[in-house]
């Protein structure tokens, strides 16, 4: 029997070159989650985040080495030198091309920024020189910089407060009333609050605790009790703020117990718990046996129910400088790294980073290469490994599913309704294709002027061109104002923030739509008045109808490709693979795969807007059959095969 079929053109070879579904920058960062044992995106696809910790602060950033070693490029203040070291670091350990694939960052607000210079202080737990003016005047020079880059690189930030805790601590002390200082301020800080790509570490390693019989120590029910009263105040308070970034709680022995935790969870939602692992902890785990122990006993209870995020572990062999000291070894066997990555990787819902840039490029150098050079023995090179290999599964994705209607397509035509009455529809008044036309709610009457294409900006944002506009102008927000109350408009289309918005999906079919100028504040109805009286405007994003809105797919238009095209291969190679019959009825098709046989292979398919739908591995023959049970519409089938892999487009009837 003839097999028929069509080869599309939209294949790519993802891995070897710096194109992927995922990409760093440009990596979707929607906001994320917390659902039972995972972190989600928006979609419900678990996530799992690799990265590494960023102090800002001359000894972390290279001076350590000596203020002659070369590697010492700022110190006395320097903002400017501060932010161009570090974001420089930020930008080489997001470049793909050069085989680094990190997703986050733990930020440290390191107390370099928030004491009083010149004060004297005993360590980082020492919070006498503590000055709360110097604290919001840098968190703003220094810290949201490093946050917004970040979020340019496709990063995630994980923000911890400056300092560490003092060895002990208890309800209602200085360090607890510190803490929620710090917090009432960034949780309710414009550039932080429900942010789409900062969550909070809410302390670093507390030791021992008063526990509520009144002994200080780390693992007994008392103290997990008095853990509950310590954190879940700091909670609510940035709950109360209006705050639902993921909050990551800290446990005792410097954030290495858990376990009492099960019956002392923090509420709140959103809540994950920071846990440190280093060679030393838990008696010495520097083989799988003793590893695996040690997780079984203290972390594992909680992994159990909640997700984990690792935000510091280092190793490498003695004499590299490292905090941890150990050897990579192998899974299962001898050695540190390798049992980490393997039991980590098997929990499923642990995110973690190194301790520092140094354990990952040479002196912590933005041009330095690959740590310890290159040992496999110590941390970076087999990190740089493992993240390249995670960075192919468990990420967020920024619309969900594959129909049009309840997902934003790059150039697709939509009507964009209101929740208070979905009747009513963002509508230019009148169709006035001029600068500083009106926006406001009108009655659905299928006008062009209702009519809205979403072009993707990249990184989750979006701008919104009217059809009805000859000259393609678009929504724009008056003078980039982010002023509560400030007009939202029609004008010019020039690319710039005041023309980018943020989509996230709420659920029920409705969105938010946030200013890239201001994450905080959102498109807003002026008291939910839908007559067609009051143009669209700016306001503090709170959740209520007035601010909700539903995108109704319309039609399709041809979408502008956005990506390097670098490694891209072309579907007639050797190599190639077939899929028929195309289109596919109910989702059931072959692949046939010229030249290969006996070998295992993956097969995953992704709806158009990125999301896993399906995945399965098959034994190479001259036709593998597929049964994907999958919905109408079109997806992206990737074939991966040994170091190849390839892509190519399926229609579904």
């Amino acid at each position: 029997m003839k097999k028929l079929f069509t080869r599309f053109v939209l294949v790519f070879l993802l891995l070897g070159s710096n194109v992927s579904i995922n990409a760093w920058p440009g990596f979707p960062l929607p906001a994320l989650h917390v659902n039972g044992r995972n972190l989600q995106d928006p979609c419900g696809n678990n996530v799992v985040l690799h990265g590494v910790a960023v102090t800002p602060s001359p000894w972390f950033n290279g001076c350590q080495y000596g203020s002659t070693s070369g590697y010492c490029t700022w110190s006395n203040y320097d903002v400017e030198g501060c932010l161009a070291y570090n974001n420089a670091v930020i930008d080489r350990l997001t470049d793909t091309s050069d085989g680094w694939y990190l997703n986050y960052i733990r930020l440290h607000i390191d107390p370099y920024w928030s004491n009083t210079p010149g004060v004297p202080v005993s360590g980082e737990s020492d919070i006498s020189a503590f000055s709360y003016n110097r604290f919001v005047t840098y968190v703003d020079k220094v810290i949201i910089p490093i946050i917004e880059h970040a979020r340019e690189r496709g990063m995630y930030v994980i923000l911890r407060p400056p300092g560490v805790c003092p060895d002990k601590i208890a309800v209602g002390d200085a360090y607890h009333n510190y803490l929620k200082t710090i917090w009432t301020y960034l949780s309710k800080h414009p550039a932080l609050k429900n942010s789409n790509n900062v969550m909070f570490e809410l302390a670093n390693e507390p030791v021992q605790i008063l526990g509520i019989y009144g002994n200080y120590g780390t693992t007994g029910d008392e103290h997990f009790a008095a853990l509950k009263n310590f954190f879940q105040p700091i909670v609510d308070i940035i709950r109360n703020n209006g705050a639902n970034n993921v909050c990551w709680i800290p446990g005792t022995g410097w954030q290495s117990h858990y376990q009492g935790y099960v019956n002392h969870s923090i509420t709140g939602g959103n809540i994950g718990y920071a846990v440190h692992i280093y060679p030393g902890y838990w008696g010495g785990i520097r083989d799988y046996s003793s590893f695996i122990s040690g997780w079984n006993t203290n972390v594992k209870p909680i992994a159990n129910i909640a997700p984990v995020a690792i935000t510091e572990t280092d190793w490498a062999p003695e004499g590299y400088g490292t905090f941890g000291v150990a050897t990579t070894g192998t899974a299962g066997g001898s050695g540190f790294g390798a049992n980490f990555n393997h039991i980590t990787y098997t929990s499923g819902n642990v995110s973690w980073n190194l301790l520092c840039f140094d354990d990952l490029l040479d002196h912590g150098s933005p041009n330095g290469g690959t740590a310890f050079g290159g040992d496999w023995q110590a941390c970076a090179a087999p990190v740089k490994h493992w993240f390249k290999g995670f960075a192919e599964e468990n990420l967020p994705v920024w619309s969900c599913g594959g129909n049009p209607s309840t997902s934003l397509v790059d150039g697709g035509i939509y009507t964009i309704a209101l929740s208070t009455d979905e009747t009513k529809m963002l509508d230019l008044r009148y169709g006035d294709d001029s600068n500083g036309g009106v926006l406001r709610p009108y009655t659905s009457n299928g006008a062009t002027a209702q009519q809205w294409k979403a072009i993707s900006d990249g990184n989750g944002y979006w701008s919104f061109v009217s059809v009805a506009s000859s000259s393609g102008r678009c929504v724009d927000l008056d003078n980039g104002n982010t002023t509560n109350g400030t007009t939202i408009r029609l004008w010019d289309y020039y690319g710039t923030d005041a023309q980018k918005w943020m989509v996230t999906d709420v659920g029920n079919g409705y969105y938010k739509i946030v200013s890239k100028l201001n994450a905080s504040k959102s498109w807003d109805t002026p008291n939910c008045v839908v007559d067609g009286s009051k143009s669209l405007q700016l306001w503090d994003y709170y959740g209520t109808s007035c601010q909700l809105f539903k995108f109704n797919y319309k039609s399709m238009k041809a979408i502008t490709a956005r990506i390097n095209t670098n490694g891209l291969e072309d579907c007639n190679g050797d190599d190639a693979f077939v899929i028929y019959p195309n289109p596919s009825v109910n989702g059931t098709f072959d692949i046939e795969l010229n030249e290969y046989s006996g070998e295992l292979v993956d097969i995953i398919i992704y709806t158009m807007a990125g999301k896993r739908v399906f995945r399965k591995t098959y034994v190479t023959n001259s036709a593998m059959h597929v049964e994907s049970n999958l919905a109408e519409g079109v997806y992206l089938v990737q074939v991966k095969l040994r170091d190849k892999v390839k892509v190519q487009k399926i229609a579904i009837q």
